[in-house]
């Protein structure tokens, strides 16, 4: 406990964020120093590296993720599986840049989102809203020897609300404007918003997911290219959009039109939606799927927010270096600034696993960090479980 207690006195620390995301195609792993709270935060991005999954593992965790691929044994040994991979992660992040484990703090790890189901259903005369992120913190905190914390989204469920997204604290806190209205548009396997009206409050942010983000078009292109993304937009810039599909896409998902607060994952597009929509798409040529879908995921953005008074629109996450994917946007919110993130060493890619090293580092410093009017949630909780090394 003395090593403990000396880290809850510490005015500035070492953190390493580390995630996993839905798409399920690299551990990002960051070197972060943060001083200071909540809107007082100061961090510093040291390095960031995205280690690939090995495909054949990421196919597993996919299929894990479906109760037709999973039972209680697969998931059991990836949860010691992956904590040990995030473990390795961090180390390889660490020694390249010539730091030892005692040189870091704390690591804050999201874990790999195995399933999330965030409906009021009762069974046996419980509420049965949960969710679950594997690669234990407890794993990676004794490989490491780094205190470490984890499992970030079940204190907010347990709470009342959705446990996701949880990406707003950490717009809310560096990126509040004065001045401006301003829309963080992040894009993984999921894309999600958060609204920060000018000089707002914390339980004054407006955050949801609005659907499908890259996953759709990753799953799409792994099917019809046995490609594991659409590098740069490049397949949907060489198709056209099919006005049919479009349709169809728009009558098929039911989600992008739910009113918010609301949150949702590979449990709803993954292999029934996916083969739903080859079954609607044949005989077209296989660009203007991948253009079509890349197409409805920004119109499914725009749906979201076309009531929202906006003047700009920051794009980070995977989705950022999708070249068609953006000038959709553009298209769609015409009139309204639309850029890549890249403010305070935050850029598209490293964002998320700076989020997880910030929400680490804040639960030291007994800050409340779920946001009531984004989640859904009934009140103000501390995020995450402390494991010590």
């Amino acid at each position: 406990m003395k090593k403990f207690l000396q880290l809850l006195r510490k005015n500035v620390r070492t953190v390493v964020g580390v995630l996993s995301g839905t798409s399920v195609d690299a551990v990002d792993v960051v070197i972060v120093k943060i001083r200071g709270m909540n809107t007082s935060t100061k961090l510093e991005v040291m390095d960031f590296e995205s280690y690939p999954i090995n495909f054949k593992l990421r196919d597993y965790i996919i299929k894990c993720s479906s109760n037709k691929g999973s039972n209680v044994e697969k998931i059991t040994k990836l949860n010691f599986i992956l904590g040990s991979l995030f473990a390795d992660s961090v180390k390889k992040i660490i020694s390249r840049n010539n730091l030892t484990t005692k040189n870091i703090d704390l690591i804050g790890s999201h874990g790999q989102t195995i399933y999330h189901f965030p409906f009021d259903k009762k069974l046996f005369g419980y509420n049965s809203k949960s969710t679950l992120q594997i690669g234990d913190p407890a794993v990676i905190a004794n490989k490491t020897g780094i205190t470490t914390i984890g499992d970030f989204r079940i204190a907010d469920i347990a709470a009342g609300g959705y446990g996701a997204p949880l990406v707003s604290y950490l717009d809310y806190i560096l990126f509040n404007h004065k001045n401006k209205n301003r829309t963080f548009v992040n894009i993984g396997g999921i894309a999600n918003v958060t609204y920060l009206k000018r000089s707002g409050k914390q339980n004054e942010v407006i955050a949801f997911d609005t659907g499908s983000g890259n996953m759709l078009i990753d799953s799409m292109m792994n099917k019809l290219f046995n490609k594991k993304f659409d590098k740069g937009g490049a397949a949907a810039s060489k198709g056209k959009v099919n006005d049919g599909l479009f349709k169809y896409l728009c009558g098929r998902d039911k989600f992008y039109k739910k009113d918010y607060p609301k949150t949702t994952g590979r449990e709803y597009y993954g292999h029934d939606f996916v083969n739903d929509i080859i079954a609607s798409s044949k005989m077209m040529k296989k660009e203007d799927i991948i253009s079509t879908l890349t197409m409805f995921i920004a119109y499914a953005i725009h749906y979201n927010l076309k009531n929202f008074l906006i003047d700009e629109l920051i794009i980070s996450g995977g989705g950022a270096k999708n070249y068609s994917l953006i000038n959709f946007l553009k298209k769609y919110f015409k009139g309204i600034e639309v850029k890549v993130i890249n403010e305070n060493g935050i850029n598209e890619d490293n964002k998320e696993a700076v989020l997880f090293a910030v929400l680490a580092n804040e639960l030291i410093n007994g800050s409340k960090t779920n946001i009531t009017s984004v989640t859904g949630s009934h009140t103000n909780v501390f995020l995450g479980k402390i494991c010590l090394a």
